[in-house]
């Protein structure tokens, strides 16, 4: 199993934003050698952002024939957004309406489930900060009082 990053390795959302972002990038397989159980971190998510939902858009058909099939999530469960399907015919696939919030740094992932596969997709991600795109930290006072 071999484990793939971006080279954009960036999992910070625009500071200065309360605003719903949708995250995107696409993932040529034609251009790695991949294989079963290979994994490809694609979206960083930064610490404190809800994801939304998540999920991929197959923009060229996978023509391999090894019947390969992907699944997106991330590190702590790779079906988490999209459970194992085939990449055989283009178009958006089937997601779960799952949300998650990430208290710590974490990639939306791509894993490739059964064989090798050439297939051209978009992974994409409807995320919020939740702490004002790394503007306010954990360690920041309260700002009311209580009576």
């Amino acid at each position: 199993m071999a484990a793939y990053n971006s080279s954009n390795s960036s999992t910070l959302i625009s500071a200065s934003t309360d605003k719903v972002r949708i995250l995107s990038d696409v993932v040529d397989f034609s251009s790695t050698t991949n294989a079963a159980s290979d994994t490809f971190d694609v979206i960083g998510i930064p610490a404190n952002t809800l994801v939304i939902t998540a999920g991929c858009d197959v923009l060229t058909a996978d023509s391999a024939g090894n019947s390969g099939t992907i699944a997106i999530g991330d590190s702590d469960s790779g079906t988490f957004y999209v459970a194992a399907a085939t990449v055989a015919a283009a178009g958006q696939m089937t997601i779960t309406d799952d949300s998650k919030v990430y208290s710590a740094a974490n990639d939306i992932r791509i894993t490739v489930a059964t064989g090798a596969i050439n297939a051209k997709v978009r992974v994409w991600a409807v995320v919020a900060s939740l702490d004002k795109g790394g503007t306010e930290k954990d360690t920041e006072s309260q700002s009311v009082t209580f009576a």
